[in-house]
């Protein structure tokens, strides 16, 4: 019979998971900071995928409530890269120029009444391309570590070449992983009176603060804006 697996060793999992995004990304700057881009979005492609495991135990912790998991069900679940990297994405990033079609719907979201027809037009409009995006971004940001890591051919005439990663692109590429594991080091996991989390999940609340040895995590830490 396999063995059972309690809340409290999920919670566990889901904390070690969260910790390790935290340090990855802190060795990502590290990385760029030094200048080496492509080795800096390799290690933040890792971080998010933490970042997934961290959300994949924590949901596996409501489902051993109803039911019971083994080992090999857990490793399972948090087996493919894309899957993580799914989810991970804890926010939706839009960065297009002022005159381009992404940029006027999101001007006029940002100028326009919420109960006027114009706002509630560029709202649809943004809400699909935001679907499709989700869709699209686990995938490529795989692709985007794939690429940061390997020497491949991508035609019969050019290699693809990790060197060739740029700053602008590993800076955006960790901005937004930063932000996300911020909004989870603030909300999901530091316990205070004035916790978010105590106000959305209690009952998680009481478990991290029950827990003696939690490990203490690594703050954020965003890596410097490239100028020009």
């Amino acid at each position: 019979m396999p063995s059972t697996i309690a809340p409290q060793f999920l919670l566990e999992g889901a904390v070690l998971a969260l910790e390790q995004c935290g340090l990855l990304l802190h060795d990502a700057n590290v990385l760029y900071r030094g200048g080496s881009y492509a080795s800096a979005v390799v290690l933040t492609a890792f971080a998010r995928e933490e970042l997934g495991r961290y959300t994949i135990l924590l949901d596996l912790r409501k489902e051993v409530l109803r039911k019971e998991f083994t080992i090999e069900e857990i490793q399972d679940r948090c087996d493919d890269h894309v899957t993580k990297q799914q989810a991970g994405m804890l926010s939706t990033v839009f960065t297009a120029d002022r005159d381009s079609g992404l940029g006027k719907l999101l001007r006029v979201r940002m100028e326009s009444h919420p109960q006027s027809a114009e706002w509630k037009e560029a709202d649809a409009a943004l809400t699909r391309i935001s679907e499709t995006k989700n869709k699209r971004v686990p995938s490529d940001r795989h692709k985007s570590r794939m690429s940061a890591l390997y020497v491949e051919p991508i035609s019969e005439h050019r290699w693809n070449r990790p060197a060739e990663t740029s700053q602008a692109f590993a800076q955006q590429f960790m901005q937004d992983a930063v932000n996300d594991y911020a909004g989870r080091y603030h909300q999901g996991y530091i316990t205070s009176d004035d916790s978010v989390l105590k106000h959305i999940d209690l009952e998680l609340y009481n478990a991290l603060e029950q827990w003696t040895g939690r490990p203490k995590l690594q703050p954020p830490e965003w890596p410097p804006i490239v100028s020009g």
